[in-house]
């Protein structure tokens, strides 16, 4: 039947032999709304777990028992709800690498049982998936990617503390993307790229306009005959069309020339030309020049950065890292349109995960990447450390946005203890007007985020840890309304592992909510959780 529905040939060997998978790829995500996202990813799963067979891959079953007992189920200012909340959790994951592909998927649904108001027993899913494939080696290459994630609808409702919470202003978000790229060199010096992105998001929530955008990004760079100068030309086009409101395009062609002053430092000099309708109902053509640095005083310290004269005025992108033997420091800024919140298009390991990864890889320089991805998952679970450490995740939007943001974190990696820190701080401003359905833009003219995260592990013994985190988050409307939301809260969790297969938790929490749409409210919670993996 699954061949029939998706008009994929049942007769083809590494089809048969992994029905498993493509149930998984295909099935478990597919959605009556909308299944052609579900097709589109269904069908890159397939495509990526087709070598599995053949070289180092790993398939976990995994199943998890949760208990939360909170004295706020609905979040409320008054008229509080205590409930215990059982949640049952099955998932499968897949990682793994051979010569031609790589895949990391990581899928689960959630029961949520109710013991008092079993009128809101519901199920939830998660996905996390990301995949290459080299179709033709060395040429032409797939990406694809997908998350289903909760997502909040706006930025002054409720932030829920936990799925467990039974909360209006959360929707279930699904979020497929599928790119083949080829690259390439030609006359020995100069280098192609050319890449296809399409993607789409479908909300649960009818208050959210469902969205698919497909994006062309191609350049061909090169060196000259004077050795510190170098050349590239760039061009891509962006298309994005939404159930409500009008479509939106944007395309941009240039070229830069790089100078290498010294070893260490780079000059590039930035021209080109922007056609877009992101801000009026017809296209309208900007000039689109500016400039880039590079300067790498030493290996363990990068500051790179561009800005570009553009429709809406400066548009730049600066990310700068410092290394210390056992501490990351990183800053990013950035101004730019948004089409999505990253939380919906983040399928990476984390910020955690990739912060502990590089402070492991620069003092292990002989490691694999594997015995290092070993290393720092042993470091995240031995110290109750969760491997994102997103503290803003952003809300859903109906139209492109204006965002401007940065983004400063440090992680500390002792012995026996961790030490992370990441604050944020955005600024959105919607690009044009949609009719026929409202969203945060139509209260204000600019929202505003804030948030910082503080999360402090201990590894108590070779079996246990413990854990401390605190956040707030905080946003704010800049218009002709006055919301102002704030939301803080302190989470402390006891880990142990009972076998190498099976991990315990305890733990607490205390948030604390004012302000905004109905965003009043205090939640004290208990929970307790018991995971397997086969």
């Amino acid at each position: 039947m699954l061949e029939k529905l998706r008009g994929i040939p049942g007769d083809v060997p590494w089809l048969r032999h992994h029905r498993l998978v493509r149930r998984i790829g295909v099935d478990l995500v597919a959605r009556p709304r909308n299944p052609q996202w579900a097709s589109w990813l269904g069908l890159a799963s397939c495509l990526l777990v087709a070598p599995v067979y053949a070289e180092n891959w790993q398939i976990t079953p995994s199943i998890a028992l949760g208990e939360t007992l909170t004295n706020n189920l609905y979040l409320t200012s008054s008229n509080k709800t205590s409930d215990l909340v059982t949640g049952i959790t099955p998932g499968i994951s897949i990682d793994g690498h051979s010569g031609r592909a790589s895949l990391r998927f990581n899928y689960s649904v959630t029961q949520y049982l109710y013991a008092r108001e079993s009128s809101q027993n519901n199920l939830q899913q998660g996905l996390n998936a990301f995949g290459t494939l080299e179709a033709i080696e060395n040429w032409l290459f797939i990406d694809a990617s997908g998350t289903i994630s909760q997502q909040n609808i706006s930025a002054f409702g409720k932030v829920a503390p936990s799925d467990a919470n039974v909360d209006n202003n959360r929707t279930e978000t699904f979020y497929y993307s599928i790119s083949p790229y080829i690259k390439g060199r030609f006359l020995s010096s100069t280098e192609y790229f050319l890449r296809y992105t399409a993607s789409g998001t479908n909300a649960d929530s009818s208050a959210v306009s469902d969205s698919t955008m497909s994006q062309w990004l191609g350049r061909i760079n090169g060196d000259t005959h004077w050795g510190p100068l170098s050349w590239a030309l760039n061009a891509s086009s962006v298309s994005t069309r939404y159930d409500v409101g009008r479509d939106r395009d944007d395309t941009r062609y240039g070229l830069t020339l790089s100078y290498r002053l010294t070893p260490q430092f780079q000059l590039s000099l930035i021209a080109g030309r922007e056609t877009t309708n992101l801000v009026s109902l017809n296209d309208e053509t900007h000039s689109d020049s500016g400039f880039g640095i590079l300067w790498t005083p030493s290996p363990r310290t990068k500051l790179e950065g561009s800005m570009t004269r553009r429709f809406f005025g400066n548009g730049y992108n600066v990310a700068f890292s410092h290394r210390m033997p056992r501490a990351l420091l990183t800053y990013a800024a950035s101004n730019d349109v948004s089409y999505q919140p990253s939380g919906v298009t983040n399928t990476g390991q984390g910020a955690n995960y990739n912060a502990y990864y590089a402070i492991i890889a620069a003092n292990n320089p002989g490691l694999s990447p594997d015995a290092i991805k070993a290393q720092v998952n042993q470091v995240l679970q031995g110290r109750g450390v969760p491997a994102d450490g997103t503290v803003v995740n952003g809300y859903l939007t109906n139209r492109p946005n204006l965002q401007k943001s940065q983004q400063l974190s440090l992680a500390l990696l002792g012995v026996r203890n961790t030490l992370t820190f990441s604050a944020t701080e955005s600024q959105q401003q919607p690009l044009g007007v949609v009719n026929g359905l409202t969203d945060d833009y139509s209260l204000a003219n600019e929202v505003t985020q804030r948030g910082f995260g503080v999360i402090w592990g201990l590894q108590l013994t070779g079996f246990s840890s413990l854990s401390l985190s605190l956040n707030e988050q905080r946003s704010l409307a800049n218009g002709t309304g006055s919301l102002d939301t704030k939301t803080q809260g302190a989470y402390l969790l006891f880990t142990t592992r009972l076998s190498p297969s099976t991990q315990a938790n305890v733990g607490a929490r205390r948030v604390i909510s004012d302000g905004g749409v109905n965003a009043n409210y205090t939640e004290s919670a208990l929970t307790a959780a018991l995971s397997h993996s086969f």
